[in-house]
């Protein structure tokens, strides 16, 4: 029997180039599919993470000059929780 991921593999095996953006990405998916099957299985996520980090980010570019790193720290504290 054969398995989803290889089915899928095998599909994007027989394509035929076209000179398209296609091309491009087949190939990118043909390189990708372990992880692309991986993050259909999985429902986790990076997405908070990186939300996070966006806010700290911006909090950095609005907060420039801080006199004190502690007040900087409890913003962020603030801004996360």
């Amino acid at each position: 029997m054969v398995r989803k991921s290889q089915k899928t593999e095998q599909q994007a095996d027989r394509y035929q180039k076209q000179s398209s953006p296609m091309d491009t990405s087949i190939t990118t998916l043909k390189k990708n599919l372990k992880y692309v099957s991986n993050s259909c299985k999985s429902s986790l996520s990076n997405g908070p993470i990186e939300g996070v980090n966006r806010k700290i980010k911006a909090l950095k570019r609005i907060c420039y000059g801080f006199k004190n790193m502690d007040h900087f720290y409890a913003r962020i504290l603030l801004i996360i929780k």
